[in-house]
């Protein structure tokens, strides 16, 4: 797998690029509103020290979608953070409707997992997950160390996570992600942020559903609920997915509303941590944001990706040559 040099160097940063970028973008557009505050000083990482470890870290991308979304939502996944997994695939129901050129010729480019017997609906999220362990499992079990499920609205920064899981262990069963405390015992991840299943938790997952006897649900409920309900049954618990300074890395909202403090109510009892606002919302190698908009998925793919700050070198070299070539006043 190729992996952009920039992008090894610069992405532990990309978040602090993408948070000097839309607080501005939104204080701006809110100014009257807004409340002056200091920047505080981030600290650069020499991220140069990747490890033979994380080169070899292999993830395996599942994202749901469905065929209404094939232009918009998968297409923009599919142009960004979807090929930095070592693969990914769109998990999606047949479309039954007459599809335009364009949707014939976008569904030839995106990778779309053969599976056939997927439900189309909401009400069938468990169904199509449940679908897509049991094709990774069946096809994959092998070819990678991390399987990740994921929606067609999240946005995932590869790299971090696979340096996120390149110090965990995948023969354990666990899981990784955005944990909430209630309902299920040990608690479940959200599913629109995205969550790891380790190889060994794949394994166990796809011997409950083959099982019988099994109490693993197929269809219905609530997705996330349900996978985690049937992982806990076979031993699988969920591990913690926090910095070193305890800041979250998985997040079940779009960014600006982690940072504002925008939670719903439901949060305040449903989050296993603390909820925090402006820089305590975010780890510096954060992973994963919910909601994002095909829009956005560019957007933050850009800021991410194709803008770096000058290093600091660079930045005394610039100074030097303005302070030589300023004009002598008297």
């Amino acid at each position: 797998m190729f992996y952009p040099r920039e992008s090894k160097r610069f992405i532990t940063i990309g978040l602090a690029i993408t948070s000097l970028t839309l607080i501005t973008i939104f204080y701006i557009s809110n100014s009257s509103n807004s409340n002056y505050f200091d920047f505080p000083k981030f600290q650069l990482y020499n991220t140069n020290n990747y490890t033979q470890s994380i080169n070899t870290t292999r993830i395996c991308c599942l994202i749901l979608t469905t065929p209404k979304n094939f232009l918009t939502r998968a297409k923009a996944i599919h142009d960004t953070w979807g090929p930095l997994c070592d693969r990914h695939f769109f998990i999606t129901e047949n479309s039954s409707e007459s599809n335009s050129v364009e949707q014939i010729n976008i569904t030839r480019e995106l990778p779309i997992a053969p599976i056939t017997n997927i439900i189309p609906g909401y009400d069938h999220l468990t169904q199509k997950s449940v679908s897509a362990f049991l094709f990774a499992y069946q096809n994959y079990i092998n070819d990678f160390d991390w399987f990740v499920k994921a929606d067609d609205d999240t946005f995932i920064i590869v790299e971090n996570l696979r340096a996120f899981l390149s110090k965990q262990n995948t023969s354990e069963p666990v899981t990784f992600g955005y944990n909430f405390k209630v309902i299920v015992p040990k608690g479940y991840h959200s599913g629109g942020a995205s969550y790891v299943l380790s190889k060994e938790s794949l394994r166990r997952f796809y011997t409950a559903h083959t099982n019988p006897n099994s109490s693993c649900r197929k269809d219905g409920g609530a997705e996330d609920v349900e996978v985690a309900k049937c992982l806990r049954n076979e031993g699988v618990y969920p591990g913690k997915s926090l910095d070193d300074q305890n800041r979250e890395l998985f997040h079940p909202l779009p960014f600006h509303d982690h940072f504002r403090g925008s939670f719903p109510d439901w949060m305040l009892s449903y989050a296993e941590n603390p909820l925090e606002a402006k820089y305590g919302c975010c780890g510096d190698q954060t992973i994963s944001f919910h909601y994002v908009s095909p829009e956005d998925q560019y957007l933050m793919h850009f800021l991410l990706y194709k803008i770096r700050p000058i290093s600091p070198i660079h930045r005394r070299s610039i100074d030097r040559f303005a302070r030589s070539t300023a004009p002598v006043t008297s």
